[in-house]
């Protein structure tokens, strides 16, 4: 999928606002570095700093979402996971498992930077979508759209982060097909077990790899779509929403 790009423009003006506002502290006859200089921002640079400290975080949630890949890739140091007993199934439970929460923070930090950008006021704890949708100027926006059309193409892994996150639970029927009887094999070698050749030939271990194999490149796709999806709703995000940034910072001046 060919990704939306983040409008070079805009990226430009946002990221120079950021550093003329920041240069302007820096050069102020009471900067130190050995306190918080944040009250020696001008207004436009208080707004400025605030926008760009979420947008940081968002950014830095897409770079997570590509380590996600990275890391399912390959399974290393295999001998210290062995160790410690750690499957491969295991690793790329985990790994799923950060993808899952990575989507629900991405939905939460599109929220904050939405009220920053809009000055709504709220709090982290208060800056929820019924509150965003209190506002007359927000409700209407192109950025509170993007947000909605997230939430519903990512809602089923973010239910599924709810589950792992309050109860626990990882649904996975395929992972669960392989891993118990990788499990019995484990067992019956760990504890010197025979196993009769009906379950041998029933699942041999060639297959259980084979079928390792296949799941992993599975996640991987799974995720690496999921990753392109994200991407393109950042994009698509601060494309609609910077705007509105611009024009803020520049009636501050």
């Amino acid at each position: 999928m060919e990704i939306t790009e983040f409008n070079g423009e805009l990226f430009k003006d946002f990221i120079e606002i950021v550093h003329r506002t920041m240069e302007e502290i820096r050069i102020h006859p009471e900067y130190s570095l050995s306190k918080n200089n944040h009250q020696l921002f001008s207004p436009e640079g208080k707004y400025a700093n605030k926008v760009f400290d979420i947008y940081s975080k968002i950014n830095e949630i897409k770079g997570d979402f590509k380590k996600i890949e990275v890391f399912l890739r390959r399974f290393p140091l295999k001998k210290i996971y062995d160790e410690n007993e750690i499957t491969h199934l295991d690793y790329i439970k985990y790994h799923t498992e950060v993808f899952y929460h990575k989507s629900n923070t991405l939905l939460d930090l599109f929220k904050l930077f939405t009220n920053e950008v809009y000055e709504l006021g709220y709090s982290e704890r208060k800056c929820t979508w019924g509150n965003l949708m209190k506002s007359e100027v927000v409700k209407d926006s192109l950025s509170i759209k993007v947000i909605e059309y997230y939430h519903k193409s990512f809602e089923h892994i973010i239910k599924a982060r709810n589950l792992n996150t309050h109860r626990g639970i990882f649904k996975d029927s395929e992972k669960d097909d392989i891993e118990t009887p990788m499990m019995i094999y484990k067992n019956s070698e760990k504890f010197n077990m025979e196993l009769g050749d009906d379950f041998r030939k029933m699942m041999p271990e060639f297959l259980l790899e084979y079928k390792l194999k296949k799941y992993k490149n599975e996640r991987l796709l799974y995720i690496k779509s999921g990753n392109n999806a994200a991407e393109q709703y950042i994009n698509f995000y601060m494309n609609v929403t910077i705007p509105e940034f611009l024009n803020r910072a520049k009636a501050k001046r």
